[in-house]
């Protein structure tokens, strides 16, 4: 049996892309979201001021910059902006060349863990799910932390698969998940999963390694109350609470209430808590009004945040091309195609050029869902390979929240691919045949 592609071609049309992308980002338009902007600031703050905030200090002062953006991020930026000598050219090459050698290392990962599962990759497959998944191609080429993240989780991956849970590797681990802590707010479930995972699967000095795997859990206490110390409120990061109000409480909001009326209280709330002279009473007003509304109307919420994983999952990243090749987008956003429930507007989005090649990527990502299913039912693969492959994706997808979008599954797109490489996968034998 002959493979569609060779691993020599596979590398080559892959590096390809990652090449054009970034061409497109250093020679043709530079595109910048808001929150590469956040971390350019705090990097910049860094370097000058030695301060961790992302904005501009010439402006009005906002504690929520203080803690919105955990700090490796912003760290990396700046001595990468020292190295280059804080040439604008070189900064955005040098950052970009490191990104997407990153994102290109975290598939050739998956052939490390294929060689142990004595299987060869099916590159014509891999090169498929790469194509139809243009996040990872975008975020390769953006000032932004998911490829980072990325690469973070497939080495976490890397040694639960292929290394044995010793005092050495969960030292390790240990530091892989405060490093992802310290990209993005949402991966502190680690701080919970790593002590549990030990306590499943270590079998030598347990009392030691499990003491061991809640460093993550200390560190994430010891940044809180640093913020604390900072700003007046004990928080991880303040990025947890604009989301919880702007994005979670707000969709609940236009979903029960409409638009109009969603503003209004989204508004209300925020304009108290500014007449609050004190930022952690402010901070926490915001919070318990959120939860009040969401307790208030539960079971919708629920079917919200379920409906979040499942965009999650289906989204075919119309934000990210829209944003990256700089294209219209009122009316081509799944958020504002969702105001007021208009399921009709976002349906009409599909039918024109752009559209239909959203449909087809929406399409492949429904076959992608049937073959993760296909993945957790395999009777051929181990339970504790699914366990372990399965347990950071549902982690970050439990924490998605209603605005699902493919941007928040990126991290760990790789892991996806592994989970479908491992049943189409073939053996030398096959092959040879």
């Amino acid at each position: 049996m002959k493979t569609l592609l060779t691993r020599k071609i596979f590398w080559i049309i892959l590096t390809l892309l990652h090449v054009v992308f970034m061409g497109k980002q250093l020679f043709i338009h530079q595109t910048m979201l808001q929150d590469s902007k956040e971390y350019l600031y705090a990097a910049k703050n860094i370097i000058d001021t030695q301060t961790l905030y992302s904005w501009d200090l010439k402006k009005e002062f906002n504690p929520d910059y203080l803690t919105k953006r955990p700090f490796l991020y912003p760290f990396i930026i700046a001595i990468v902006k020292l190295i280059s000598l804080q040439n604008s050219f070189w900064f955005l090459f040098l950052i970009l060349a490191i990104q997407n050698c990153i994102s290109l290392y975290c598939f050739s990962a998956l052939e490390k863990i294929l060689k142990v599962k004595k299987l060869l990759p099916n590159y014509f497959l891999m090169l498929v799910l790469i194509l139809f998944t243009p996040a990872q191609l975008i975020y390769a080429n953006l000032i932004m932390s998911e490829i980072w993240l990325e690469f973070i989780l497939i080495l976490i991956l890397l040694i639960l698969i292929l290394k044995p849970l010793n005092v050495q590797n969960i030292i390790l681990l240990a530091l892989l998940a405060i490093a992802a802590i310290s990209l993005k707010p949402v991966m502190l479930f680690l701080t919970i999963a790593l002590p549990l995972l030990t306590l499943v699967l270590s079998k030598q000095r347990r009392v030691l390694i499990i003491s061991l795997s809640l460093i993550p859990l200390i560190f994430a206490y010891t940044i809180s109350k640093l913020n604390q110390s900072r700003t007046g409120y004990f928080q991880y990061s303040s990025i947890s609470t604009y989301n919880l109000l702007h994005y979670n409480t707000y969709s609940l909001l236009i979903h029960t209430q409409g638009i109009t009326k969603a503003d209004a209280i989204i508004d209300s709330i925020s304009a108290e808590a500014a007449l609050k002279q004190d930022y952690s009473y402010a901070q926490n007003m915001k919070a318990v009004a959120c939860k009040d509304l969401i307790y208030n109307h539960f079971f919708t919420y629920t079917y919200l945040h379920t409906r979040g994983i499942l965009f999650c999952l289906l989204d075919p990243g119309r934000f990210d091309i829209i944003q990256f090749f700089d294209l219209p987008h009122q009316e081509q956003l799944v958020y504002e195609t969702s105001k007021q429930n208009n399921f009709t507007r976002l349906l009409n989005t599909f039918f024109n050029p752009f559209g239909l090649v959203l449909g087809v990527l929406f399409l492949v990502n429904m076959l992608k869902i049937l073959a993760i299913l296909r993945f957790l039912f395999s009777k051929s693969i181990s339970l504790i390979d699914k366990f372990l492959i399965s347990f950071i994706p549902i982690g970050i997808l439990l924490l998605t929240g209603p605005i699902g979008s493919s941007r928040f599954g990126l991290p760990f797109f790789p892991i996806l691919v592994l989970a479908i490489l491992l049943q189409f996968g073939t053996t030398k034998n096959e092959i040879n045949s």
